[in-house]
């Protein structure tokens, strides 16, 4: 049975079929990953909104919270079970709600779609613990299926407005300060900022100088040098730079400035930051104060003595000491004070004095009183010299004494005058003396010496002759004492005149003669020719070297050679009197003039003949001096002054 063939239009009608079947099944597919994708991005604006910084509160038309994210929840300091279902009310400040709910009914009314957050937008707000605060708020809305949505987005700026009061009042006070204060970019180093201070010390408006570089105010730097400077700032070499400068103001007149450069990061662009600061009255006290010290120094220098200040231990360790010290000790400051090479404890003081200044500094610092003291320094050439120091001590607020001061003086020729003050109080005593004791002595030694002499002539004993010898020598030996003490007492005065100094010396040698032979002396005299006379008294010249020559004599016992030079020297005619004996000891050279003082043995001296001779030179206004090395021998240096005819 053959099948019955389809009318065409059912063949059209199934085929139609078919096709709406597939469509239905592609908008079936697409509906499904559309369900999908709208899951998909529901959740990923749910996480936004959860992790936005910014708060994010949504309501309905009764303005009641139906989406409040964490950020909100943060700012408010409310949770956000706590908010859902609740009105904004609760986070707005009870003076501003009616106003508030106002604003958004005549927004929801309008249609508008949203407004920007912005300054036009600033509201306040409340905290969960009644804590006011400023907020910046835009606005959105969103109508489906007749039903609206209002959506706000909140950011709290009290932070922010606090910087922004902070940085306002701390720009009114870098305007206010009196240092001038300079903003230039780092490109063109045109000035953009600079504050009142600096406008009003220059004499320039701003708008001048946003015109201007810092080389249109600082004659003195050339653009190389100025870029030199900063390039430092620029390679992050130096976070600061600082330098003396002169700035000049609109009139023309100039000032010292000390500038203070910092490299800065200004929103968007580089700028350099200059802090001035003028100097005129800083640079007018150094100034005074280099002149002090010069002055100072100038006073220290030229002081005969010492300033000094130094620790308070043996070494008397120098901090400080003027530059003069090098004429009193021969040391320099420096090697007090910087190299430590010289200790004024150890290589100054004498030895012997060192114990006795400690003392004597400590105990007046355990008093608090200024010390005094006298004491010896060896100086660097090993000259002694006698010094005088007055100091106190520098304490602490504890009591703890960190320091002396004080001044130090070369008294050696104040010594040397008291020494021979008392000398001369010394001779002016023993001439007192002499001369008493020549008349209560004199008599009598004189009787006893006859009547020896005198029993000398008859005695037969030959014992007896002998001890009135004896008598008679030591009679004469007193005799010879008193005349020599009279002699010193009576100080003559002299009887000047124009004398042949060799001719005295001849009459000397004349009645020495026997002497020397008997104690095998060679005489050698030396004598310039055209000798000046001298203006002195031929007598007491007589007794001059008739000592000194006996004194020769004496320190050659065994023989040896007497040398006797004269010749001029300048003004003074000088005779050196030299023996080849035993010399003299170093330590006594300083002693051979001093009243009763002798080398020689007990007996064989009376102390007084070089005494008499350094009175009679001085008297002439002549000098004596004396040079000896202990066994080859010594030399005497006279000088007289020549006769001006």
């Amino acid at each position: 049975m053959s099948a019955v063939p389809r009318p065409p239009d059912s063949e059209q009608e199934l085929h139609l079929l078919r096709q709406e079947l597939a469509e239905l099944r592609a908008v079936q597919a697409m509906h499904q990953e559309t369900s999908k994708g709208l899951e998909a991005i529901e959740q990923q604006l749910a996480g936004i909104i959860h992790s936005a910084m910014d708060g994010i509160i949504t309501i309905d038309d009764d303005q009641k919270i139906v989406i409040f994210n964490a950020a909100a929840a943060e700012i408010f300091q409310c949770s956000a079970q706590e908010a859902m279902g609740k009105t904004l009310d609760q986070f707005i400040p009870i003076p501003l709600r009616a106003a508030h709910r106002d604003h958004i009914r005549r927004f929801a009314e309008t249609g508008g779609a949203s407004r920007r957050m912005g300054a036009q937008r600033e509201i306040g707000g409340v905290r969960g613990n009644g804590e006011l605060f400023p907020l910046e708020a835009s606005i959105s809305q969103v109508e489906r299926s007749g039903k609206r949505w209002l959506t706000v987005i909140l950011r709290d700026i009290s932070q922010r407005k606090q910087n922004e009061a902070r940085l306002g009042s701390l720009g009114r006070i870098l305007d206010e300060a009196l240092n001038e204060i300079y903003v230039f970019d780092a490109a063109t180093l045109r000035f953009t900022q600079v504050n009142k201070g600096a406008r009003e010390n220059i004499g320039y408006s701003m708008g001048e100088l946003c015109a201007m570089t810092p080389l249109d105010l600082q004659p003195e730097l050339t653009n190389e040098m100025f870029l030199e400077l900063l390039s430092p700032l620029r390679t992050g070499q130096r976070e600061q730079v600082g330098f003396r400068a002169s700035h000049r103001r609109k009139d023309g007149t100039t000032y010292p400035v000390e500038v203070h450069l910092q490299y800065l990061q200004e929103e968007d662009r580089r700028v350099f930051l200059a802090i001035i600061l003028d100097v005129t009255e800083q640079v007018a006290t150094e100034q005074e104060l280099q002149k002090a010290q010069r002055t100072l120094s100038t006073l220290l220098t030229n002081l005969p003595g010492i300033v000094y200040r130094c620790r308070n231990d043996s070494d008397w360790t120098m901090e400080f000491i003027s530059p003069s010290c090098q004429i009193l000790t021969g040391y320099s400051s420096e090697q007090f004070v910087e190299s430590r090479q010289v200790s004024y404890g150890r290589h100054l003081i004498v030895q012997d004095d060192r114990e006795r200044v400690w003392h004597d500094v400590q105990a007046a610092l355990k008093d608090r009183k200024a010390f005094q003291i006298s004491y010896r320094i060896r100086t660097a050439d090993g000259t002694i010299k006698w010094v005088w120091e007055q100091g106190c001590g520098i304490f602490s607020e504890t009591g703890e004494v960190i320091g002396l001061e004080g001044y130090v003086v070369d008294i050696t020729q104040q010594r040397a005058l008291e020494d021979q003050l008392r000398k001369t109080e010394r001779l002016a005593e023993l001439g007192t003396l002499a001369s008493g004791m020549a008349h209560e002595i004199g008599t009598p030694m004189n009787v006893i010496l006859g009547r020896a002499e005198l029993l000398m002539r008859k005695a037969t004993d030959e014992r007896t002759r002998r001890s009135l010898e004896t008598i008679v020598t030591q009679v004469e030996r007193i005799t010879k004492i008193m005349n020599q003490l009279l002699s010193f007492a009576r100080k003559r005065p002299s009887e000047r005149q124009g004398i042949d100094l060799e001719a005295v010396l001849i009459d000397v040698l004349d009645v020495l003669q026997e002497r020397f032979q008997k104690h095998h002396i060679q005489v050698t005299k030396t004598v310039s020719p055209q000798l000046p006379k001298v203006w002195a008294d031929p007598d007491h010249l007589n007794q001059v070297f008739l000592n000194l020559i006996l004194n020769a004599c004496q320190a050659m016992p065994e023989g040896g050679t007497l040398s006797l030079a004269l010749r001029p020297t300048d003004s003074m005619v000088e005779v050196t009197v030299q023996d080849t004996g035993c010399g003299i000891p170093q330590e006594q050279l300083s002693k051979i003039f001093d009243p009763f003082f002798s080398t020689k043995a007990v007996g064989e001296g009376t102390g007084l003949g070089l005494t008499v001779v350094h009175g009679i030179l001085q008297e002439h206004q002549g000098a004596i001096r004396v040079k000896s090395v202990p066994g080859q021998g010594t030399s005497f240096m006279v000088s007289l002054p020549i006769h001006a005819e």
